[in-house]
C-alpha cells in the first residue's frame, strides 16, 4: 500500500522538526547506549517493567555524558542486565524466537479488493483482540472498503521454502468499525475463527521502551510473504503520539506492529521518512526526485514513523462511536493470549502438536481443616492432520444454587469471633482482633500463587480471574501456566548465570500483586504467602504500581493514566479494587502489627474511605472461607464490615 503524499509529507515534518533534539540523543548513545540517552526516570520506569533492578543513582550533573557517569549511575550486574535487556546487548535467549514465532501469526495481509472481487492494493493488519484487526487509516479509510477487504494469514514459506496455505477471513465493518485520520489508525472486527493465530494486546503502559532500544518489525512488505526486520531498528525519537526509529534495511509495511524485546507491540507502524532534497522532494534512492506511479519502494527512506499504542488507546477510550462496543471494550482490556511455538499450520500435512490442560478439580477441606485442590497437568501429542487448538477448558461455576459460597462459612464466622467483646475501647478491639488473627493462623502456606491462589480461592463466581487493579479478566491455567513457566526460566537461569531467584523473580514475576508491597517486610514468610493480601495482578499492573503506598487523588477522573490507575512519585490510587486492596492492607495491620512504616494515619483514612464505598461482596466472602480452610484465620472486615470504624487501626502501624 504505497503511503499517502500528505502522510509522506506530515511525517518528514515532524522528523525534521526535530532534528536539533535527535542529534543530542545520537550523541548521548554514543557515548553511553541507551543509559546515558534516557532520564532517571525514564530508565526506572523502563527497569522496572522489565524486573531489571533499578541501581540507585548518585546526583548528575546535566550535560556529564561520559561513560564513567553512566557507569556510576548503573554500576555492575545491574548494568550488564540492563543493556542486555535493552538490546545494547545483541546476544538474546533462544526462547527469543519461539516469542517472535507466536507474535507473528498474529500478523496478516490485508488484501483491498474494488467491488468486482479484483485485488487494488496491499497492506498488514494485526489481531490486537480474538475478533478485532488493526491496521491504518490510509489503509482502510472508511466502512465501505473495509467490507471488500479481507485478511490473510499464513502468508508465508515454509522452512522447505515452500508456499504454506493461507486462510482468508473476512471483515466485519457493520460489527465495527473505528477509524481515525489524524492518528491513521482503523480497528476492525473479523469474521470466522481466529483461535489458532493469537492476538497482540494493545498494552497502554508509556514505558514499554526507552530511546536506543532495539524494535523490530513484522510485515507483509509490497504484499509480499509475511517478514520480519528483527531487531534492526532503534529508536531515536520519542513524540507524543509518535515513535521514531531507524533502520539500514527496509521500512516497514503499512499497518505493521512494532515490537520491543519482551515482543509488545510498542507502536503501529504508518509511515517511512523520506530523503529529501533542497527543493523538499521526495528523493528516490538514486537520487532522482519521485515521479508519480513510482512505488514506495524506489524511496530512499532515512527513518520510520508509527504511532504509539498508548495514544491510540487514548483515543478510542474518548471516542463517542467506540463507546459501549463489547469489541472495543475486549481490546482495551488488553487481555494476554498465550503464547504459540509450534509451526505453521499446514492442512493436510502430519504434525506433532502439543497440548497442555489443567483440570481444576474441587476445593475440599480434610478432617485437619487444610482445604487442598487437584490440579492435573495434561500434555497431549498427536499426528496427522494439523487444526486449529482445541481451546483450554475453563473452570466453571458450579451450576447448583450456593455452590459458590460455603453455607456453612456463616456458622463458621459465628464460632470464629464467639467470646469477642464488642464494647471494649478502639485500641483494645485492635489488640483482641490482632491476637485472634494470629492465634488462628495456624498454618503459613509459602507463596506459591500457581498452587495456592489461582486454581481456587481467587476465583469470581464464573470461575476466571480478574486483575485486582485493572478488573481484566483471565483463564486461571493461563496464569498457572505463566507462573509456572517463569519459574522453571528463573530456575535455569540462576543455575547457568549464578543469579539469586529473588533478583530472577523481579525479572520474571508472577501475575500476583502483595498490597502490602514484599519490600516492606523483605519478603519475609509467613508474611509474603498469606493468602489474605495477595490477589491476581498482571506484572503491568504490578509494576505500575512498584512499591508505592495508596493514596487517593482529588482529580483522579481527570488524570486516569493506565488502565490501572494513576501513580504519581510515591502514591498510587488504583483503578479498580480498591475496597479489597484496603481491607487487605487493614488485615495486614492487624496481623503483622509495627511491620508497616509507609502509612500515616491520612492514609489510614484514605483505606477506611475505601472500605466504606466498596464494601465486601460474594468474590471476597468466597476468599475468606477458603483462606480460612486454608490457614486457619479469617479478615474481620469481610465477615463485620461495620466494625472498621470501631478499632484503631493506627495501633498496627510502625513508628
Amino acid at each position: 500500500m504505497d503511503i499517502p503524499p500528505q502522510v509522506l509529507e506530515e511525517t518528514h515534518a515532524r522528523y525534521i522538526s526535530r532534528d536539533a533534539d535527535r542529534a543530542r540523543t545520537h550523541e548521548r548513545l554514543i557515548v553511553g547506549g541507551p543509559l546515558a540517552a534516557n532520564s532517571d526516570e525514564r530508565m526506572e520506569a523502563r527497569l522496572t517493567r522489565l524486573g531489571v533492578p533499578y541501581a540507585d543513582a548518585c546526583a548528575i550533573s546535566e550535560g556529564r555524558e561520559k561513560m564513567a557517569v553512566v557507569a556510576e549511575r548503573w554500576p555492575g550486574k545491574t548494568r550488564i542486565q540492563a543493556e542486555r535487556v535493552l538490546g545494547a546487548n545483541d546476544l538474546v535467549g533462544v526462547a527469543y524466537l519461539d516469542l517472535a514465532r507466536s507474535a507473528s501469526r498474529a500478523v496478516g495481509r490485508v488484501v483491498l479488493k474494488d467491488a468486482r472481487g479484483r485485488t487494488v492494493g496491499f497492506g498488514t493488519g494485526w489481531l490486537c483482540s480474538p475478533r478485532a484487526i488493526l491496521t491504518n487509516h490510509h489503509v482502510l479509510e472508511d466502512a465501505a472498503i473495509a467490507n471488500l477487504a479481507v485478511i490473510e494469514f499464513n502468508y508465508e514459506l515454509l522452512p522447505d521454502g515452500a508456499l504454506a496455505t493461507p486462510v482468508t477471513l473476512p471483515l466485519d465493518p457493520d460489527t465495527l468499525f473505528v477509524t481515525s485520520e489524524g492518528l491513521d489508525y482503523s480497528l476492525v472486527a473479523v469474521r470466522g475463527e481466529t483461535s489458532a493465530y493469537g492476538w497482540l494486546p494493545l498494552i497502554a503502559s508509556a514505558d514499554k521502551t526507552v530511546l536506543g532500544e532495539a524494535l523490530s518489525i513484522v510485515q507483509h512488505p509490497g504484499g509480499e510473504t509475511k517478514q520480519i526486520a528483527l531487531r534492526e531498528n532503534r529508536l531515536i525519537d520519542l513524540l507524543p503520539d509518535y515513535l521514531h526509529y531507524e533502520t539500514d534495511t527496509a521500512p516497514g509495511s503499512s499497518g505493521s506492529p512494532v515490537f520491543n524485546d519482551a515482543w509488545e507491540v510498542v507502536a503501529l507502524h504508518h509511515s517511512g521518512v523520506p530523503r529529501t532534497d533542497a527543493q523538499g522532494r521526495t528523493l528516490r534512492r538514486d537520487g532522482q526526485p519521485l515521479q508519480p506511479g513510482d512505488p514506495d519502494s524506489a524511496i530512499d527512506w532515512i527513518a520510520n514513523e508509527g504511532v504509539r499504542v498508548s495514544r491510540i488507546l487514548n483515543d478510542l477510550r474518548t471516542r463517542a462511536d467506540a463507546a459501549g462496543n463489547a469489541l472495543v471494550a475486549e481490546v482495551l482490556s488488553a487481555n494476554r493470549p498465550p503464547t504459540i511455538v509450534s509451526a505453521p499450520l499446514v492442512p493436510g500435512e502430519g504434525v506433532l502438536e502439543a497440548v497442555s490442560t489443567l483440570d481444576l478439580g474441587v476445593v475440599t477441606a480434610g478432617p485437619d481443616g487444610v482445604a487442598s485442590w487437584p490440579v492435573t497437568l495434561k500434555v497431549r501429542v498427536k499426528g496427522g492432520e494439523a487444526g486449529p487448538a482445541q481451546p483450554v477448558p475453563r473452570p466453571q461455576p458450579d451450576p447448583q444454587p450456593g455452590a459458590y459460597l460455603n453455607p456453612q462459612d456463616g456458622a463458621d464466622a459465628a464460632a470464629y469471633y464467639a467470646g469477642l467483646s464488642t464494647d471494649a475501647a478502639p485500641q483494645d478491639r485492635f489488640l483482641a482482633l490482632s491476637q485472634l488473627v494470629t492465634r488462628t493462623h495456624a498454618q503459613t502456606p509459602r507463596y506459591a500463587p500457581s498452587a495456592e491462589l489461582y486454581p481456587a480461592v481467587d476465583l469470581w463466581p464464573d470461575g476466571k480471574l480478574r486483575s485486582l487493579y485493572s478488573a481484566r479478566e483471565h483463564a486461571p491455567e493461563d496464569f498457572i501456566a505463566a507462573d509456572l513457566a517463569a519459574q522453571g526460566r528463573r530456575t535455569e537461569l540462576a543455575a547457568r548465570e549464578g543469579i539469586s531467584l529473588d533478583t530472577l523473580e523481579d525479572a520474571f514475576p508472577y501475575n500476583c500483586e502483595h498490597v502490602v508491597p514484599q519490600s516492606w517486610f523483605a519478603k519475609r514468610e509467613p508474611m509474603r504467602g498469606d493468602l489474605h493480601h495477595l490477589f491476581a495482578c498482571e506484572p503491568d499492573c504490578n509494576s505500575f504500581r512498584g512499591n508505592t503506598p495508596y493514596y487517593d487523588f482529588p482529580d483522579y477522573g481527570e488524570a486516569l493514566r493506565s488502565d490501572c490507575g494513576r501513580r504519581d512519585p510515591g502514591e498510587f490510587e488504583p483503578a479498580h479494587g480498591k475496597g479489597a486492596a484496603a481491607r487487605a492492607t487493614l488485615y495486614f495491620l492487624l496481623r503483622y502489627p509495627g511491620v508497616v512504616r509507609q502509612y500515616s494515619a491520612r492514609h489510614l483514612e484514605t483505606l477506611l474511605a475505601w472500605h466504606a464505598a466498596q464494601p465486601p461482596g460474594d468474590w471476597e466472602k468466597h476468599r475468606n472461607a477458603l483462606i480460612f480452610a486454608r490457614q486457619g484465620n479469617r479478615n474481620p472486615l469481610i465477615d463485620h464490615p461495620e466494625w472498621a470504624a470501631e478499632v484503631d487501626f493506627g495501633e498496627g502501624l510502625g513508628r
